[in-house]
């Protein structure tokens, strides 16, 4: 049952294909029973997406948080991103949280395309793998840029949450920022 709460795009196939034949037979027969098996089969799909609103399949709780996480990054919410890391978090990332996101003003941070999801056969780990896009403007010289990555993002479930515990990506993004921190030249103090 678990696949009709991830996916709902196969209850409205099987229902209208249901309601296609239920309605075939309706207009050939005429019959109350006819009509009432058109109002069954509305009512078994109707019954069915609402089932697939209300459960949330860890596979789907995994990929809200990271959603949850880049709107997070777009606000700028720096103790908020610390919050969405886990406990066994290396220190490295929640260093790159603390140093690099105060550094720059985030514009966008958005998940492009279909997030790859895998959970482990326990479902208390996920690897996600995506892609992303960040604009941001520097603070310092306010030079503007963005940029898209490739991340593999590992979840680890703590009670009801997923939270970040590592992640990869193809750009060395603390590079980067010292890269534009040597270009640019000192902020001018009033």
């Amino acid at each position: 049952m678990r696949w009709l709460a991830e996916n709902a795009l196969p209850i409205w196939i099987g229902g209208a294909i249901a309601l296609t034949m239920a309605c075939v037979a309706y207009f050939q027969t005429r019959t109350k029973g006819a009509m009432y098996g058109i109002l069954g089969v509305c009512a078994v799909t109707a019954a069915l997406l609402l089932y697939n609103w209300l459960v949330e399949t860890p596979r789907e709780a995994v990929e809200h948080a990271l959603y949850n996480l880049a709107a997070i990054v777009e606000a700028n919410d720096v103790p908020g991103a610390l919050a969405q890391l886990a406990p066994t978090a290396k220190p490295q990332l929640r260093k790159d949280v603390e140093t690099l996101m105060p550094q720059v003003l985030i514009e966008r941070a958005r998940i492009m395309g279909e997030p790859q999801v895998e959970l482990n056969a326990d479902e208390s780990t996920a690897t996600i793998q995506c892609r992303g896009f960040i604009m941001a403007k520097n603070k310092r010289d306010g030079l503007k840029g963005g940029a898209e990555d490739r991340f593999v993002l590992q979840w680890v479930r703590q009670g009801n949450r997923w939270l970040l515990d590592s992640y990869t990506s193809q750009k060395d993004w603390n590079g980067a920022v010292r890269q534009l921190q040597k270009a640019s030249p000192p902020a001018p103090t009033k």
